[in-house]
């Protein structure tokens, strides 16, 4: 069965685009980060591999997945993968732009120059 010329077209011929999954996205970039983070925590030689596998609970061959970044951890294993590796909940909380660390250090910057615009105002306004 041949199509119509009026049946869909698999491409738009006026140049517009399919958008952007921005759940996929965000998967592929976590399975990409997951792994470099796994990799500066652990390694990823064969002995490493099992032991990830036996402190988080899973098949040695899904940790393998994760570091060749096939698939990313589903929830419950990026809260047990963020319990065991401290670059994996930073690498997570960075995606989130939830950087406690940076928040801190800039809410503290921020203070700090907020008094010395008061300080300032302060001396302007003189004694009385």
């Amino acid at each position: 069965m041949s199509l119509s010329k009026r049946d869909r077209k698999v491409q738009p011929s006026d140049g517009k685009t399919f958008p952007v999954d921005p759940i996929a996205e965000i998967k592929a970039t976590l399975a990409i980060e997951v792994a470099d983070a796994l990799r500066r925590d652990f390694g990823d030689g064969p002995l490493q591999i099992k032991r990830m596998a036996r402190l988080m609970g899973v098949n040695p061959r899904t940790v393998k997945n994760w570091l060749r970044t096939d698939n990313g951890p589903n929830g419950a294993g990026l809260i047990v993968l963020m319990r065991h590796s401290k670059a994996v909940t930073a690498a997570v909380l960075n995606m989130a732009d939830r950087n406690i660390e940076g928040a801190a250090a800039k809410e503290a910057g921020s203070r700090r120059e907020l008094r010395s615009m008061l300080r300032d105002l302060l001396d302007h306004l003189g004694p009385d």
